[in-house]
């Protein structure tokens, strides 16, 4: 059993439905479900959004990407969003199509094809994409609106702190962050 095959058992079980309910939900049949389950298959990526939000977590949780099962509203459609983003993050970035399939270490007729909504990657494209822009796939999949990724234990630890705060400790601490930015 794969890592995000056991995260899918243990979140069905806890929602107690079966697998030919959860694959009902996720557009797909109950073996198929057994299969990611059981590690034999990956699921596409529009399968893991469909299965993330049938069980009310984030994508990167069943990944193993995050630890936190917390999710956001999702107000795209996944293949819209994630054409959005992706575009919106080259731009940043400031990477063509080209540079962008180098640096991600993938076919470059894929990853047009990805942008302009003609393919849904599977979810170790769909890793490598965010990892390369510097994001989650929840980003990227519209499941959050924070485009940011943790990137060390230091930042971890702050989002931890100020998730504890009081309303006003935390305007406090934003007040103290803004001092120090501008020195």
């Amino acid at each position: 059993m794969s890592d995000i095959g056991e995260r899918i058992k243990e979140l069905r079980s806890e929602a107690g439905i079966t697998q030919l309910q959860l694959g009902k939900y996720a557009g797909c049949t109950g073996q198929v479900i057994s299969n990611i389950e059981r590690g034999y298959t990956r699921p596409s990526a529009e399968v893991l959004n469909k299965i993330a939000d049938s069980l009310h977590v984030p994508s990167d949780y069943i990944l193993g990407i995050s630890k936190s099962k917390w999710i956001a509203s999702n107000p795209y459609t996944l293949s819209r969003c994630l054409q959005d983003r992706i575009s919106s993050l080259l731009k940043k970035e400031q990477m063509t199509i080209e540079s962008f399939a180098a640096a991600a270490e993938l076919d470059q007729d894929e990853v047009s094809k990805i942008v302009f909504g003609g393919v849904q990657p599977n979810t170790d494209t769909l890793a490598r994409i965010a990892g390369t822009l510097h994001t989650t796939i929840d980003y990227l999949i519209g499941i959050t609106e924070y485009e940011v990724s943790i990137e060390s234990e230091e930042e971890k630890d702050i989002i931890q702190y100020f998730r504890k705060m009081s309303k006003s400790g935390k305007r406090i601490f934003m007040g103290m962050l803004e001092e120090v930015k501008d020195k």
